[in-house]
């Protein structure tokens, strides 16, 4: 077997550059974190928009007669609305990745986490609050952008 790469490691522990620490592991877990939030986000989403209290509550329809088939069928959010409102938040955490770095660059990286989350909470208290679509818009595009 010629031409391979031999890839070897060390055991010696004063040769490796960055010790595993408790702290590095906090870390990780802290960055690992924020794709679980946005993943939770996104799906649990997905979940509320089936829910009857907030197609009643965003849509202004009255709950439908269960033996009533048509009434039944047409109780939901419009596609555009719910492609809308899940989408949204990626709109958000794109325009919010990009700006990230410069600002990190101006105020520093721990004021930019803050700051991240402090915007997060401001689109959460807004999409708490909504009782129509606009405002649960523009609450998960902040939200994103946090």
């Amino acid at each position: 077997m010629g031409g391979g790469v031999v890839i070897t490691g060390t055991t010696d522990t004063s040769r490796v550059e960055a010790p595993v620490t408790l702290k590095a592991y906090l870390m990780c877990a802290f960055a690992a974190f924020g794709g679980i939030f946005f993943g939770y986000d996104t799906g649990w989403m997905g979940g509320v928009l089936g829910m009857p209290y907030f197609i009643r509550l965003y849509t202004g329809l009255p709950y439908p007669d269960p033996d009533d088939a048509v009434a039944k069928k047409a109780f939901h959010l419009s596609a555009r609305d719910q492609s809308l409102t899940t989408s949204i938040l990626s709109a958000g955490t794109f325009f919010g990745a990009i700006i990230a770095g410069d600002i990190a660059d101006f105020i520093g990286r721990r004021m930019t986490i803050i700051a991240g989350c402090v915007v997060f909470s401001v689109g959460g208290i807004l999409e708490t609050a909504s009782t129509g679509l606009a405002v649960m818009v523009v609450g998960r595009l902040i939200a994103g952008a946090g």
